[in-house]
């Protein structure tokens, strides 16, 4: 973790101390959150362009997903392993939603 120096004016800072104070917290996770909650899309593109930068300087270094699973001790079940399971995109026909316009309203 690096350290970072931020100025504030007087009354953030008071307000920021009692914020912590009453989340029981610091003020500097109170600021971390912060970032990445403002920022959090923008931090995910700068980790995925650094990330990529770094397998295209060494794709042998990359694993595959079988390795990774593997490693993980993840083991995935097929569709075929799992009797029982509805089918994917099935929907009960002759049934209407009821979520529409006007349904289960009365006509007073």
């Amino acid at each position: 973790m690096k350290k970072l120096m931020v100025y504030l004016d007087d009354e953030t800072h008071e307000d920021l101390r009692q914020l912590a104070f009453r989340k029981r917290t610091s003020m500097a996770a109170l600021i971390r959150y912060a970032v990445d909650k403002t920022f959090e899309d923008e931090l995910d593109i700068a980790a995925a362009e650094r990330a990529l930068e770094e397998y295209a300087s060494n794709p042998n270094a990359a694993i595959t997903l079988d390795e990774y699973l593997e490693k993980r001790g993840i083991v995935l079940s097929s569709a075929a392993e799992s009797p029982g399971r509805a089918r994917p995109g099935r929907v009960a026909e002759g049934r209407r939603p009821s979520y529409r316009r006007g349904a289960g309203r009365s006509k007073d």
